[in-house]
């Protein structure tokens, strides 16, 4: 049975590394919180509405690999803007490929159920993932 709890004191929990399953926040619709909190929060399960977040540059520290890129057009894959910045050619998908088995190991009962339901959108991902983490780490390394 899920715990309702404030958004501050799910915070607190998590920053102690405390398992926040089967938690529901009982304010979020009304607290405005900080980005990293509202990371933290997503990063565990939790929907924060995108207008509840503070968001304050000075808390963002300067990144020259991310602040010194120019951000131009929209992109919808990494693979258009490493094309467009010359750092990668226009590939085909790939056509002829191997496939690959990757074994994940889960104790956790509804994940292995959801993991069952959505196999096949889990393979696209990690597929895609493969994909746009190699292509940025060929970006980083031609530097």
């Amino acid at each position: 049975m899920a715990k309702a709890m404030s958004t501050s004191e799910v915070i607190k929990l998590l920053r102690l590394g405390q398992s926040v399953e089967d938690i529901v926040l009982l304010d979020i619709d009304s607290q405005r919180i900080g980005f990293r909190d509202a990371m933290l929060l997503a990063e565990n399960g939790f929907f924060v509405p995108g207008g509840n977040i503070i968001y304050r540059d000075s808390d963002v520290a300067y990144d020259p690999d991310f602040d010194e890129v120019s951000w131009n057009g929209k992109y919808e894959k990494m693979a258009d803007f490493l094309v467009s910045k010359g750092l990668a050619t226009n590939m085909p998908q790939e056509s002829a490929s191997e496939n690959l088995t990757i074994r994940i190991s889960i104790k956790d009962k509804a994940v292995q159920e959801w993991l069952a339901q959505n196999s096949s959108k889990l393979e696209a991902l990690v597929h895609k993932l493969v994909i746009d983490l190699y292509r940025t780490e060929q970006m980083l390394h031609s530097k």
